[in-house]
């Protein structure tokens, strides 16, 4: 065999050696994990997102009557006190369905006066009647008059009965009639009366969507409203660690994405069952199957911070 070819088969031998010394020997054991090696440290504070809100909630204003709005008295983000006037709507149609409905009232009451007066003049004549009736009887009874004044006197007192009996029920009537007329007066001033807009309570008027002149469809919303008092901060504790958190822990509010201290607080509410994610999922296909509970603190110094911000919270396990 030639030397050439000799070494090429020593080479190619050698080789084939090295390649499977290699991966015989070259591949490593799994080192096999203990469970400690898996133990979690313990956590000491939960941070999450969280929304400043009223603890009342806040709420929107709405019209109950369609209508133009001519006057707005209030602006945005002003203090307001419970029934402050806040917007006046047109009342031209509701004051002439009032003033309308004040004159058939008035023209009623009338009619109820006329109808009493009546059924005293009838009083007066009936007395007239009796005393005639009597005295014509007495003198045909003592054959000293005519039977027939006697029984004229006798029916002229009876029609007298008569007339007051339906006058009476005249006057019954007008009076029935003349409280329809007034609930009806009543129904109208307070169609009046929704024209005007007034705070509900005590608190602060956060947006005004309205201009004087714009027309008001019946529902439409005017404003946000935030009932006075304190302010909390809403945030959402993952299902992990729900069990974790109670009323009356400290909590630290933070600026966004910072640990810049704005205020401190107390858990004063935690739901007491998982949800959906809600108040901070900002895409309606989010299908994460994760569940939350909704954890809300009240603020010890509310006045650093703004309704409806976002915040960090941080929550003392």
């Amino acid at each position: 065999m030639p030397l050439h070819l000799y070494k090429m088969k020593i080479t190619h031998a050698s080789l084939i050696f090295l390649l499977l010394l290699a991966s015989c020997g070259g591949k490593k054991e799994p080192i096999e994990k203990k469970p400690s090696d898996y133990k979690i440290e313990k956590i000491n504070e939960l941070v999450g997102i969280a929304r400043i809100e009223p603890a009342s909630k806040i709420y929107p204003l709405g019209s109950e009557l369609a209508g133009k709005i001519t006057r707005i008295l209030v602006v945005e983000g002003q203090v307001v006190k419970k029934g402050q006037l806040l917007l006046e709507m047109d009342e031209s149609a509701e004051n002439a369905q009032v003033t309308q409905s004040n004159s058939k009232v008035n023209a009623r009451n009338e009619k109820v006066k006329s109808l009493q007066a009546k059924i005293e003049a009838l009083n007066i004549k009936l007395k007239a009647a009796e005393v005639n009736m009597k005295r014509d009887r007495a003198l045909a009874d003592a054959k000293a008059g005519p039977e027939k004044n006697a029984i004229d006197a006798e029916t002229a007192y009876n029609n007298l009965r008569a007339d007051i009996i339906i006058a009476q029920a005249d006057v019954r009537e007008a009076i029935a009639s003349l409280g329809e007329l007034s609930a009806e007066s009543n129904y109208f001033s307070q169609l009046k009366n929704k024209k005007k807009i007034y705070a509900p309570e005590d608190g602060m008027l956060l947006s005004i969507e309205v201009k004087p002149g714009q027309a008001l469809a019946p529902g439409a919303k005017i404003g946000d409203f935030a009932p006075s008092g304190g302010l909390i901060a809403i945030t959402e504790v993952d299902e992990l660690y729900a069990m974790d958190v109670r009323n009356g822990m400290n909590v630290t509010i933070a600026k966004q994405g910072t640990r810049d201290r704005l205020s401190s607080g107390k858990i004063i509410y935690c739901s007491p069952y998982l949800s959906k994610k809600s108040i901070f999922s900002d895409k309606a296909d989010n299908l994460e199957d994760r569940r939350v509970r909704e954890v809300r603190v009240r603020l010890d110094h509310p006045e650093t911070v703004l309704i409806g911000s976002r915040v960090e919270c941080i929550i003392k396990l």
